[in-house]
């Protein structure tokens, strides 16, 4: 990653290593794009210093939702439209009235099935997307239920990409998005990249979590089958993570591999231009970014008991995870990572630490996006004043 600290956005600089100093062997990555130009790249500790990849959980979902929001302005996807009209077979168990925009917002109700899917399944998404078809809602449809699908979400939107492209989700990704800018975010890692990589550490406090198999929080992390790999099942995130077999795969729910600073250009690249990476307008036009991003649901969600919000695969801010204004689009990640991008503010994000810092009252991520907030606003203020 380069080092670039512009004066305006220098106190975010120095909130990120007053972080470090809380905490021995911290160690993070944050990047910021305003009005189409990097205006902070900065690392703190050794572990994910200079080049740097590693992996950005759920992240991921935020880029694969990009995606989609690609074909919806293509006008091939339509929110609106029932997921059973691109995906007939999705309709089955009382679901065929679901529209694409409540499958993706998390209201389907298809988080994993009772007991987990075996090894063959769990990460081969054209598997898995045959049984989610199948399967009935395990709530009342219609009812604006929200319930975070934390594996399935990726399954589901890879099988709608296949649907309506022919391709999978990460092919049109590289092709369309991360290849044409340049930048270290992959769906999908190059075994070539595997030098850069760092293991996701472990969360300095990990409280035992007991997940009933047969539980919402439990069918949506596969558990009594744990996460399926080559070498056997592990049943923590970050040996998941840390597993090539994952990273060369990528699963849209949690796989991609980044640095801070390409997550934030995608995101600053996705609503606006970046004449550093030759994108002279951004990816998505102002209706397209406007529709994609637009809130479909608020609630407590079924599996964590959280208040949560979505838009077309984006989560978006709440008081509880205030990361952004009512028009920021993005995604946060088990690692205790986040990247988004905000209009209102002309603004693309990407924060991603070396471990999850489990329950705290406010992120770290979520701190600094208020203040990189702050600063655009006083650098405002200040401009219209002079």
């Amino acid at each position: 990653m380069d080092s670039v600290i512009s004066e305006d956005f220098a106190p975010l600089a120095q909130a990120l290593e007053a972080r470090a100093a809380e905490e021995e062997d911290y160690s993070a990555q944050l990047a910021v794009y305003h009005r189409g130009e990097l205006v902070l790249s900065q690392s703190v500790g050794e572990h994910l210093s200079g080049d740097a990849l590693t992996c950005v959980f759920s992240c991921t979902k935020g880029l694969g939702a990009l995606v989609v929001a690609l074909l919806v302005q293509d006008g091939l996807i339509d929110p609106a439209a029932p997921m059973a009209s691109y995906w007939p077979e999705f309709g089955a168990g009382g679901k065929n009235a679901l529209s694409v925009g409540e499958v993706l917002s998390h209201q389907a109700g298809v988080l994993g099935v009772p007991g987990g899917v075996p090894s063959q399944v769990l990460l081969n998404s054209a598997e898995y997307a045959k049984v989610l078809a199948s399967m009935p809602s395990i709530w009342p449809l219609g009812q604006n239920i929200v319930g975070y699908h934390a594996i399935t979400m990726g399954v589901l939107m890879e099988e709608l990409v296949r649907r309506v492209t022919g391709k999978e989700l990460k092919e049109i990704f590289e092709e369309r998005i991360r290849k044409p800018l340049g930048v270290d975010a992959y769906i999908g890692q190059d075994p070539a990249l595997e030098s850069r990589y760092r293991d996701v550490l472990p969360a300095a406090e990990a409280p035992a979590e007991f997940f009933d198999p047969f539980s919402p929080a439990g069918l949506a992390v596969n558990s009594s089958s744990g996460f399926a790999l080559d070498s056997g099942p592990v049943y923590n995130w970050h040996e998941l993570a840390n597993a090539a077999q994952v990273r060369e795969l990528g699963p849209a729910s949690m796989g991609g591999v980044a640095s801070a600073q390409g997550l934030a250009a995608i995101y600053a690249a996705s609503f606006g231009a970046v004449p550093s990476l030759g994108a002279s307008r951004g990816l998505l036009s102002e209706d397209t970014w406007s529709q994609v991003s637009t809130e479909l649901v608020y609630g407590h969600d079924r599996t964590n008991g959280l208040l949560q919000a979505f838009a077309l695969g984006f989560m978006k801010a709440t008081a509880r995870n205030n990361y952004g204004s009512i028009f920021a689009y993005g995604h946060d990640g088990a690692n205790s990572s986040l990247a988004f991008a905000d209009p209102a503010y002309q603004l693309g994000f990407g924060f991603i630490p070396s471990r999850s810092e489990g329950a705290r009252e406010t992120s770290t991520g979520v701190q600094l996006s208020q203040l990189c907030r702050q600063l655009i606003l006083a650098k405002g203020a200040k401009a219209k004043s002079s």
